[in-house]
């Protein structure tokens, strides 16, 4: 009966490479049972046992570090307590791969919304309550203390909330609304956030965007646009017998993301309204 195998046989069976075996001897984690005198490896039938075991391990995404240690605390505690690590990785990965797929279908929406977007257009309709996450006052966008605002807003919201794939925005006091320097009026930036999240921030940093009617456009953000974009809607409001009923919500729908040039950045605005008296 045969008692030794060579590499090849050795790989052959395990169904991975000569050369995976090799490495695995220079690292030492498994190695021949002996060298002959022409420095060929040669493994003992016995070891299948133990390669199976690197196998196992292999397949369960155990590092190498990690099955060496499995190797040398082979008893049920010590295996147990691995396998229980381990799966704490994975469900790690998991909750990771799970943020990152919400991510992606939330800006599959946003760009799929963009495609067929409409700067005429304008919409009277019911909205759900949403959350945010908001900064300090902004007074002035050329200001190099508006920078300061935003770096301090941007670095203190978590990177799972800043590029979840919600829109961020900004939010301007309603008051500013009917006056011709409108998107020169203080302002406020924002990170959409979804509810499971508020607990992650001070509840003085999160602002609701009620639940209620909002008429609502896609404009962008050139000055041309803008000043097109608030004569329409401020003739909508007084066409449709309708008045301002509280901020002003701009979100970022088409950013950077999608095109470099800051000109083709898309908002979508919504402004809170109710009938006149």
């Amino acid at each position: 009966m045969k008692k030794y195998l060579t590499v090849s046989e050795m790989a052959n069976y395990a169904g991975i490479s000569r050369r995976t075996l090799i490495y695995y001897d220079q690292i030492n984690l498994f190695k021949p049972a002996k060298i002959g005198p022409n420095g060929y490896r040669y493994y003992g039938i016995e070891q299948y046992f133990e390669l199976d075991v690197i196998l196992l391990l292999k397949n369960l995404d155990v590092s190498l570090d990690e099955i060496d240690t499995f190797l040398k605390n082979r008893n049920v505690t010590a295996v147990l307590a691995g396998f229980k690590r381990q799966k704490e990785k994975v469900d790690e990965e998991i909750n990771k791969l799970k943020r990152i797929r919400n991510s992606l279908d939330s800006y599959i929406t946003r760009y799929t919304t963009l495609e067929n977007f409409d700067l005429k257009s304008i919409t009277y309709t019911y909205r759900e309550a949403e959350y945010f996450v908001i900064s300090d006052i902004i007074e002035n966008f050329d200001d190099i203390d508006a920078l300061q605002v935003y770096g301090r807003f941007y670095n203190s919201v978590d990177s799972s909330d800043l590029f979840s794939g919600y829109p961020i925005g900004f939010l301007v006091d309603g008051a500013a609304f009917y006056e011709e320097n409108f998107h020169a009026a203080p302002y406020r930036a924002l990170v959409k956030i979804p509810p499971e999240r508020l607990a992650h921030y001070e509840k003085q940093r999160i602002i609701q965007r009620p639940a209620g009617y909002y008429v609502s456009g896609f404009m962008k953000d050139e000055i041309h646009y803008i000043n097109i974009f608030n004569n329409r809607f401020r003739n909508y409001l007084k066409d449709n017998n309708l008045v301002l009923n509280g901020d002003i919500w701009e979100l970022l729908w088409q950013d950077e993301a999608a095109s470099e040039n800051p000109e083709d950045q898309i908002f979508e605005v919504l402004i809170p309204v109710r009938p006149a008296n």
